[in-house]
Formats: C-alpha cells, structure tokens, sequence
C-alpha cells in the first residue's frame, strides 16, 4: 500500500475532479476504475482487508 498509495489517490483526485467540473464525461469513471486496479488498487484493497481483519478478530 505505502508504494502505491500517492500515485492512485493522485488519480482519484484528479479524475473525480474533472469528471465534476465537466473536463470529462462521467463514463471516464468506468476507465479510471479499470486504471486503478491496473496500478494496484486490488492489491491495496486486499492489504486493508487483512489488516482490518487481523485488527477487528475476525
């Protein structure tokens, strides 16, 4: 996650932001989602599972 992280939350900020002021159709969603997961979104998401889990004792 720490390697991560900086670049995938920088594209979330910079692709919701367009997408709101209308610099991009709201179907980039569906692209910037598929991106996110390419650069290691999944990869993060199952690190802040397991590590939910481990904290929660579940």
């Amino acid at each position: 996650m720490q390697s991560k992280w900086n670049l995938l939350r920088q594209s979330e900020f910079e692709t919701f932001n367009k997408i709101i002021y209308g610099k991009l159709p709201v179907d980039e969603f569906d692209n910037f989602v598929a991106k996110w997961k390419a650069n290691g979104g999944d990869q993060v998401t199952e690190e802040v599972n397991e590590w939910y889990q481990e904290v929660s004792g579940q």
